[in-house]
């Protein structure tokens, strides 16, 4: 019942109940003092006078509606006692205190019935719709403290396609009641204006952000078999200058180590350079020519299905990390905690062996 669960609203998150009631209270206030004043109450009413009280509405304030609704249902004040396991006087304390606050009769009561006002017909319209929204609302609020829920990320698509699909497969056998939305981007996102519970992004570590890293993303240099036996194997990093180099453009600027070289500086203008990093991948690997640098965990089952050969052995670029990015907030919910830790368990790999 609702009079048992308002513990939300004194609590910070019973803020949004608390602007949820005044919201529906000022649209029941001002629908009817425009469209006639005289229509619901019977007495004159100013707007401020009324929103003025409702500002200073309480727990009690709230658990009166309760009972207002319940009187309205059941027809009697002893039978909305029983339903809201009060006492009568209790009940017929609150209306009297509804309607003194509003300055408005609800009920038409004898000792024989009691019959609600053209006023608090209307009035219990809006009243079960506020009660309604706000137990929507609590329903809503207590989803955070429970496994239940959607998580939505954003990752780039290729640690997607390549880390992500078993991760959820096996989060959501565990956690069946909590849904998950995927987002593919590989441009930076805002956590807050998007929505979004979390962010996998390429990063150096830093000390300003709220991040878990999820997997190092050295890159290494990779090839064809089959390419290689036609032109040679290269030994050195010289060599690059005979062959079409392969990258995707965030990699461009990295720096080579031994050298005062970028990536993009290896080979002059014999490069293939894309924003879609499974098309080098499957490019290379079925046959296309070129030493194609990429992310050791993109490349790895190619390497081990050996369509692709390592080169180069002693040459491991570092592009940072791959980190997970919380949502900038103490009161991260639950779920998307208990997926960061599932996550850190699973592949949180500080170090990766390149075999």
């Amino acid at each position: 019942m609702l009079s048992n669960s308002f513990s939300l609203y004194k609590n910070p998150s019973g803020v949004f109940l608390r602007l949820l009631v005044l919201d529906r209270l000022h649209a029941l206030l001002t629908d009817n003092i425009d469209n006639n004043k005289n229509y619901i109450f019977h007495n004159t009413l100013h707007l401020k006078e009324i929103l003025s009280k409702m500002e200073r509405m309480n727990l009690e304030n709230l658990s009166d509606l309760e009972i207002f609704e319940a009187v309205c249902k059941e027809g009697s004040f002893a039978k909305a006692a029983k339903k809201t396991r009060n006492s009568v006087p209790s009940v017929s304390k609150r209306i009297s205190r509804l309607e003194k606050s509003l300055k408005v009769i609800l009920f038409n009561r004898t000792t024989r019935s009691m019959k609600l006002t053209e006023a608090g017909q209307n009035f219990l319209i809006r009243c079960e719709r506020i009660l309604s929204e706000i137990k929507e609302a609590e329903k809503e609020a207590s989803k955070e403290k429970e496994m239940k829920g959607k998580i939505r990320m954003t990752a780039p698509l290729p640690f997607a396609y390549r880390i992500l699909p078993e991760c959820i497969s096996e989060f959501s056998n565990l956690y069946p009641e909590i849904g998950v939305e995927l987002i593919f981007a590989n441009e930076k996102s805002n956590l807050i204006s998007e929505q979004l519970d979390l962010a996998f992004r390429i990063m150096k570590p830093n000390g300003g952000s709220k991040c878990l890293t999820v997997l190092e993303n050295p890159v290494i240099a990779v090839a064809n078999p089959n390419y290689l036996d036609r032109v040679g194997v290269p030994t050195r990093l010289d060599d690059l200058s005979k062959h079409k180099i392969m990258y995707v453009e965030e990699h461009s600027r990295i720096e080579v180590p031994k050298t005062k070289k970028r990536l993009q500086d290896l080979s002059g203008e014999r490069q293939i350079k894309s924003n879609h990093a499974t098309f080098l991948c499957e490019y290379a690997a079925n046959g296309g020519g070129g030493i194609l640098f990429r992310s050791y965990w993109d490349v790895e089952p190619y390497l081990r299905s050996g369509k692709l050969k390592r080169v180069l052995p002693n040459v491991i670029l570092d592009s940072g990390t791959m980190g997970c990015i919380l949502f900038p907030s103490e009161n991260v919910p639950k779920r998307v905690r208990k997926f960061s830790q599932f996550l850190e368990e699973k592949i949180g790999l500080h170090s990766l062996e390149i075999k």
